[in-house]
Formats: C-alpha cells, structure tokens, sequence
C-alpha cells in the first residue's frame, strides 16, 4: 500500500511538472517536452518498481546522481546542437534523450524518495 501511494506522489509530482511546463523552463525542446516527460514518468515508476528491493540508500544516491548526469548529458547536447545549427545529429540525439533519461530518473528518484521500507521489513 505504501508503494502505491509513493507512485501516487511521483505521478503527483510529473503532472505539476507537466501543468508548470518544467521541462520547457529547464531547457527542452518545446515540440516533444510534455512526451519526455509523460513516457518519463511511465518507465520512471516501472524502473522504481523493479529496484524497490534493493538498498534504499543506494537507490536514492543512484537515480539522484542518474538525474544530474542525464541533465548534462541534454544540456550539452543541446548547446552543441544549436552551435551547429540543427546539422550535429548526434547532438540533437543527445538533447532529445537525454531529456528522456531525465524525466525517467527523475520520476524515479521522487518514487523511491517518498517509498522508504520499514526497518527489519
């Protein structure tokens, strides 16, 4: 039951994103930043699933590190994808999934922060 409600908040949590537009503001391409962010918070609450049994610590510490690493991964894919004026594919691929990985691990991080298992459980 607990976990549910910890999905509760993360799905919570993506559609204030999506309501305040978050990923335009950070730096997504406008045409696909609510598709990044509505597959992200899907695969991000599966992926959160799948990794509940491990060590709470390292799962926090995991997807928050996952989180920053995917941001600069878009960030600089997208700086490099406008210097080179649209043409840097690689780039554009960068930017575009990176954003993905980021709303992924994102919603993860929200999942598995607002789900800590009991003690001894």
């Amino acid at each position: 039951m607990r976990l549910v409600i910890a999905i509760a908040i993360g799905f919570a949590a993506a559609a204030a994103a999506y309501a305040l537009k978050l990923p335009l503001r950070f730096g997504a391409h406008p045409f696909w930043a609510d598709q990044a962010l509505l597959w992200g918070a899907a695969i991000g609450a599966i992926l959160a699933l799948i990794t509940s049994r491990t060590h709470y610590s390292l799962r926090v510490l995991s997807f928050t590190t996952l989180t920053a690493g995917a941001y600069a991964v878009a960030h600089i894919g997208k700086m490099r994808f406008a210097a080179s004026y649209a043409e840097n594919a690689f780039a554009g691929q960068m930017w575009f999934f990176g954003w993905h990985a980021v709303c992924i691990f994102a919603m993860a991080t929200i999942v598995t922060t607002a789900y800590r298992p009991r003690r001894g459980a």
